[in-house]
């Protein structure tokens, strides 16, 4: 292996189809809440979420595999930290706002007077306002049952994700040692779910077993950059390939996290040889807006399920169900795309331009 070879933007484009990919699993999954009967359907489109993780694992892994040669490891962890709260924040909170808007438009249209706005701050608003500093708490939703969900309701994934970005930021100060710092921690974590039985939601929350799908993530990074010099064949991938979606929908029916991250990892590993310096312009577009389309896709639901209702589509037979499937998916994959050209890749280079400047200025 050599790091020339790592730095070739073609080594894992792979990754960023395997994004979009992903992402489109989870679009269709909610799409599917718009029927009472789910027993009829598939549940494996969740699965996208558990991919995702396992993304983030490797990208954390592969993006800094060259932090800690010198002695600036603090200021290259803050960069780190900040870089992914530019990637991740911005956009959630602006559909946070969207979608938290009816409860702060119902608080300020209740205060007749400042005081008002103190004494009317009520406990949804709290459970609000914890959600932009990613603090997981019960679901506004009482058919939630309590579960750790926020107002956006897929954000509860980036509580997760900026949780690991934090701990991944503290173990940059181990350096070469840092996967195995950040293993070792989620490990110990996870375990400690197992032997003891958390009743709060920060405790169940912080000692899920989907914290070890960041590990098997790292894992593929080892993996990669052990084998990345091979050249596969074809029906190898597929072979393998057919294997992680098999565990993937087998794990899918149990939700055991400890078939799912295996599974996962094997996907990965399959995009990333499979895809190596290959072109495909539509995969990359939905790759690139895979977040957009991921934050923003149950609010372009919403105008979806109201066009449905407004021309009386109804819910049986198959070519309604396609229908009003398509009418869901399709628009919100558009209007995802549509945002990430129009708000998303702008903000980040706008913001990534700004940093890069503080970082160039000397300290005075």
């Amino acid at each position: 292996m050599t790091t020339e070879s790592l730095n070739k933007p073609d080594s894992i484009i792979g990754i960023q189809y395997l994004r979009g990919i992903a992402a489109l699993m989870v679009v269709f999954f909610h799409s599917r809440s718009y029927f009472t009967d789910l027993a009829v359907w598939t549940g494996v489109g969740a699965r996208g979420v558990d991919i995702f993780f396992v993304i983030s694992g490797f990208i954390m892994a592969y993006s800094t595999r060259h932090i800690g040669h010198d002695a600036s490891i603090a200021r290259e962890s803050a960069a780190f930290l900040v870089k992914r709260i530019i990637r991740i924040v911005p956009l959630y909170w602006i559909a946070l706002l969207w979608t938290s808007a009816p409860y702060w438009m119902n608080w300020l249209s209740k205060a007749n007077a400042p005081i008002d706005l103190y004494t009317n701050f009520n406990s949804d608003l709290i459970a609000i306002v914890k959600d932009f500093f990613f603090i997981p708490h019960p679901s506004l939703d009482p058919e939630d049952d309590g579960d750790a969900y926020p107002i956006v309701i897929q954000g509860w994934t980036l509580n997760y994700e900026m949780f690991f970005y934090t701990l991944f930021a503290l173990t940059l100060f181990f350096r070469q040692y840092r996967l195995i710092a950040a293993s070792l921690i989620i490990t110990t974590l996870v375990l400690s779910g197992r032997l003891h039985k958390f009743g709060d939601i920060g405790g169940l929350f912080y000692t899920s077993k989907i914290l070890i799908e960041f590990v098997f993530g790292m894992m593929v990074f080892h993996v990669y950059t052990k084998t990345q010099h091979l050249t596969f064949d074809r029906t190898t991938l597929i072979v393998l390939g057919i294997i992680g979606f098999v565990l993937l929908n087998s794990g899918s029916v149990v939700n055991d996290k400890f078939v799912l991250a295996p599974a996962a990892a094997i996907i990965a590993l399959v995009f990333i040889f499979a895809f190596r310096g290959v072109h495909l312009r539509p995969l990359k577009i939905l790759g690139d807006a895979s977040y957009s389309i991921y934050l923003f896709h149950t609010a372009v639901f919403e105008f979806a399920r109201w066009f449905i209702r407004y021309i009386e589509l109804g819910k049986e037979g198959y070519l309604n169900i396609i229908t009003i499937v398509l009418i869901q998916v399709v628009p919100a994959i558009i209007i995802g795309i549509i945002i990430y050209y129009v708000i998303e890749k702008p903000m980040l280079k706008g913001l990534r331009n700004l940093l890069e400047r503080a970082r160039s200025t000397p300290a005075r």
